[in-house]
């Protein structure tokens, strides 16, 4: 009776810890799957993070003239018509030294700091549309001349006009709009680290009253003004590897994150030891 006794007891115990080891690995099983639920949920999170990084830094790499424009002018095919300029009569040359500086950078990805100044413009005596370009650029320690062409390919008048900040040019603007042209700049191929530079700039103008065609900084007061903004590539004699390439007046365009001011530009500090940290407006 007493073995009959142990035997039911131990069967109890027997009983009682394989229970227990059921309830534990159910337990384990639970606590399993939530950090399995956890770590899927912290790969769907990074996941999400890193595709959000690449498409914005995918967007600014492939930032080009076309969609500069589309943000520059969202109501383009409302507001504008095409444009009526006499190009025989008028010389736009002067444009491009109107610009205290020109701000800019090589290379999307870096966004290296370069700088570029006209010497020289003339108009084609051939081509009332072409103007022939000497200029140099400035990267780091190297300085490069170069010299092409600007090519004008399309004019654009504005539906509405401008009047400034508090209509101090209402009655004096009498049209409104932008030239759209073509550039071309070779560099001296016997130096190093030479190149081409190509693209497309847009250039801001406005004629007054008195029938004067003249540089646009009506809106220069607006945060976000721009004015001949450079859009293209250079593309190395050397290697033929090819760079984003943009510079601008007041402003860079597609620029993405290495412009990060509000009333000016003004360099992100990502970017400073690429030739930006002595900048100041």
């Amino acid at each position: 009776m007493k073995d009959l006794i142990i035997s039911l007891q131990s069967r109890d115990i027997i009983f009682e810890l394989a229970a227990n080891n059921k309830l534990r690995k159910k337990m384990e099983t639970k606590k399993e799957l939530k950090k399995k639920k956890e770590r899927r949920n912290k790969i769907a999170i990074i996941s999400l993070l890193i595709f959000l990084c690449f498409t914005i830094s995918n967007a600014q790499e492939h930032c080009d003239f076309d969609s500069f424009i589309k943000n520059e002018f969202p109501a383009k095919e409302k507001d504008f018509m095409e444009g009526k300029l006499n190009l025989k009569n008028i010389n736009i040359g002067f444009i491009f030294f109107k610009p205290i500086r020109y701000l800019g950078f090589i290379d999307s990805k870096i966004k290296r700091r370069i700088d570029v100044k006209f010497l020289k413009i003339s108009k084609s005596e051939i081509n009332d549309s072409i103007y022939l370009a000497k200029g140099k650029t400035i990267v780091g320690k190297n300085t490069r001349l170069f010299e092409g062409k600007i090519q004008i390919r399309q004019i654009y008048s504005f539906k509405y006009i401008s009047t400034g900040l508090e209509g101090e040019m209402d009655g004096i603007v009498k049209s409104q709009g932008i030239i759209i042209a073509d550039y071309h700049f070779r560099e001296d191929k016997k130096l190093s680290a030479t190149g081409v530079f190509e693209g497309k700039v847009l250039l801001r103008w406005y004629i007054n009253n008195k029938g004067v065609f003249s540089y646009d900084t009506i809106n220069n007061f607006s945060d976000d003004y721009n004015n001949n903004q450079f859009i293209g590539t250079w593309t190395s004699y050397k290697t033929g590897v090819k760079k984003v390439a943009n510079w601008g007046a007041h402003r860079i365009p597609c620029s993405g994150d290495l412009d990060i001011g509000a009333a000016e530009f003004m360099p992100n500090e990502k970017y400073y030891k690429y030739g930006w940290e002595d900048y100041k407006p």
